[in-house]
């Protein structure tokens, strides 16, 4: 009997990663924990609040380069991919969360009582 055989999950975390947006100038010179800590400060959304954080990833015998990274449950549920990056979250995160689609979704959906 042989085994189905099956394309491993790292695969698709491969295909994903392909995907990211280029690493901006300011994450290659800043130092990358004030930068995180700074966002978390700034951050008006409500759902990325202290949600921001490093990634690197292993990737066989290396790493990948550190990125600021957002995971953003509003993102999850409106089918979008979770993982923003520096610039969407400087620019809509921590500035101006109406102009994100998953902010505007999760405000129609919760109506304040």
């Amino acid at each position: 009997m042989t085994w189905p055989l099956r394309r491993p999950a790292r695969h698709r975390q491969n295909q994903d990663r392909e995907q990211d947006p280029p690493i901006t100038p300011e994450e290659l010179t800043s130092n990358l924990s004030v930068l995180e800590n700074d966002l978390n400060t700034q951050m008006k959304c409500q759902a990325g609040k202290n949600q921001v954080y490093i990634r690197s990833l292993i990737v066989g015998n290396s790493t990948t380069r550190p990125r600021i990274t957002l995971k953003c449950p509003l993102r999850r549920d409106i089918g979008q991919t979770p993982e923003v990056f520096f610039e969407h979250i400087r620019d809509i995160c921590c500035c101006d969360p109406s102009q994100c689609e998953a902010y505007r979704a999760f405000q129609k959906r919760h109506v304040p009582t």
